[in-house]
């Protein structure tokens, strides 16, 4: 017996996102989103997005400004001091897009290496084994993948499915 499942363009791009950035599925990155990932989006909707900033820096210049070893290790040094002020509600007033952009990667990014030294299984982009600068760029290219996402809205519209999503299942 065979079976059409149509996959949504919202599917494919997920499934795609999952493997750039190195999970074997779309539910382990959303399973990695809710550990991770989605205070930190939130965050990035409230301050920048709902504000109507639609600016998205030059990710060259980004990762030069994010200096991310750096960042991330200032960031865990305050998680530990318990500093979480600091870490939760910096002064935002005179931020620009770079400095939304740089919070959400050093947050994901901090986050995820601290609660993997904690053994927190969701925790995983500290052991994929990218450079600086890869793990930046793919952080960037998953906000702006989330950004997205977000402006379009849940689920699909049928006229964005095209017959190129269509997968044959088969069932024996």
């Amino acid at each position: 017996m065979s079976q059409v499942i149509n996959l949504s363009a919202a599917q494919r791009s997920r499934r795609q996102m999952a493997r750039r950035l190195g999970f074997a599925s779309a539910r382990e990155l959303e399973s990695w989103e809710e550990e991770i990932v989605i205070d930190h989006f939130a965050n990035f909707i409230c301050d920048y997005l709902a504000m109507g900033y639609t600016i998205a820096p030059d990710k060259r210049g980004l990762v030069a400004f994010v200096d991310l070893d750096n960042a991330v290790e200032e960031r865990i040094a305050m998680l530990e001091e318990r500093r979480f002020e600091l870490v939760l509600d910096p002064d935002k007033s005179e931020w620009t897009a770079k400095d939304h952009y740089k919070q959400f990667v050093i947050g994901v990014v901090a986050d995820d290496k601290w609660l993997g030294k904690y053994g927190v299984e969701g925790a995983v982009i500290d052991k994929r084994g990218w450079t600086a600068k890869e793990t930046t760029i793919k952080v960037v290219r998953f906000l702006e993948f989330l950004v997205q996402e977000w402006v379009n809205g849940p689920g699909d519209d049928s006229n964005r499915e095209k017959e190129a999503g269509q997968v044959q299942v088969f069932r024996i």
